[in-house]
């Protein structure tokens, strides 16, 4: 799944994916485990040989911009469209080198990145609604494509109007259109202040605070406070010094897991464990995904000649002391296809090829 840093030049943007890409990136791609303390327990006691944890793939390869520069803007959302979610990085600290003379003001910078959202969107949507309607004058339209049309009015309406895209339900075949559309305004959205270290635990009693807040909260996004220069230095301290460096700020551990905690509940998605010969691997399914579906996710194969997956709650694995411990003790539950997994369910596929 991959995950776009968008934000101004010099906002602390690529300090940020230094931080989580722990400086191991090649050309502006870092594909950066999930932290996962089930998945460490699992591989202790199946004594794995290898251990393979989900991961995210986190983008710092979107141009740089500058607020007046619409092409530059252009080329960074077009871009953005190729995401599934996008963590939106605001300025919160005084630099010489900004590219633009103004107060720090993090609400308007976010606001400007929401309004090209929208007027982006709008755009394609319009576009997209002209080809349509010359499709109709030639009746040669589908079922399908007079659904679309509807759902896209119904769009274009609710952008107008300053609403949401992103709590909008559509049916399947309809969503499975939209998706070549990349619009920005239904994509999940992280924003990240990018805060002065100084800052650090008193964000909420500056004055910049507050609109940028309720901005967030009116669009329904979170909002993650965190220095991003601090929390690359902090990755490059051995693991014991870390902790003294965090109370030196007054903090108990790093913004940065909180950051990749949000983007994770963002993506709607869960876990799930396979343990195979001492190979032990998280995998990323849809939240309320199917047997079945975790099947795909392993190999199509899997998929084509699914019999039945054996299901456990990784809990109750790690509790019984082992995959054949939760079986001797009927933890283990057999189901079909439908079934829908929960987050950190160990499953076990059996298949006919």
């Amino acid at each position: 799944m991959k995950i776009g840093l968008l934000g101004f030049s010099l906002s602390g943007r690529s300090t940020l994916f230094d931080a989580l890409s722990h400086g191991h990136a090649r050309e502006g791609i870092a594909t950066v485990p999930l932290p996962d303390p089930r998945l460490e327990q699992l591989a202790r006691l199946e004594h794995a040989k290898k251990v393979v944890p989900a991961a995210l793939e986190w983008h710092d390869d979107l141009p740089d911009v500058l607020p007046n520069q619409p092409a530059m803007v252009r080329a960074a959302l077009n871009h953005a469209r190729t995401m599934e979610l996008l963590v939106c990085v605001v300025r919160w600290f005084d630099s010489p080198y900004a590219p633009y003379h103004a107060p720090i003001d993090p609400a308007r910078d976010l606001r400007f990145w929401l309004d090209e959202f929208i007027l982006s969107d709008l755009q394609i949507i319009e576009n997209r609604l002209e080809r349509l309607m010359r499709l109709f004058q030639s009746h040669k339209e589908s079922a399908g494509d007079r659904a679309e049309a509807q759902v896209l009015q119904e769009l274009h309406g609710r952008l107008q109007r300053g609403e949401s895209l992103r709590d909008l339900h559509v049916a399947p075949e309809i969503e499975a259109r939209l998706r070549g559309f990349g619009l920005l305004t239904r994509k999940p959205l992280v924003v990240v202040a990018n805060l002065a270290e100084n800052l650090l635990g008193s964000e909420a009693e500056q004055p910049e605070w507050e609109p940028l807040s309720a901005l967030c909260q009116q669009r329904g996004v979170p909002l993650i406070a965190l220095s991003a220069s601090f929390e690359r230095d902090l990755q490059q301290l051995p693991p014991e010094e870390r902790v003294p460096f965090l109370q030196m700020v007054g903090l108990t551990e790093p913004r940065l897991n909180t950051l990749i905690q949000a983007v994770y509940e963002q993506l709607q998605v869960q876990r799930f464990y396979t343990l195979v010969g001492g190979d032990v691997r998280a995998w990323l399914l849809r939240r309320g995904g199917t047997a079945l579906e975790a099947a795909a996710t392993i190999h199509t194969d899997m998929a084509k000649g699914f019999i039945r997956a054996e299901v456990c709650p990784a809990d109750a694995v790690i509790a019984c002391g082992g995959w054949q411990a939760a079986h001797r003790a009927g933890k283990v539950q057999v189901v079909g296809r439908d079934h829908p997994l929960h987050e950190g369910d160990v499953v076990q596929i059996r298949f006919n090829v």
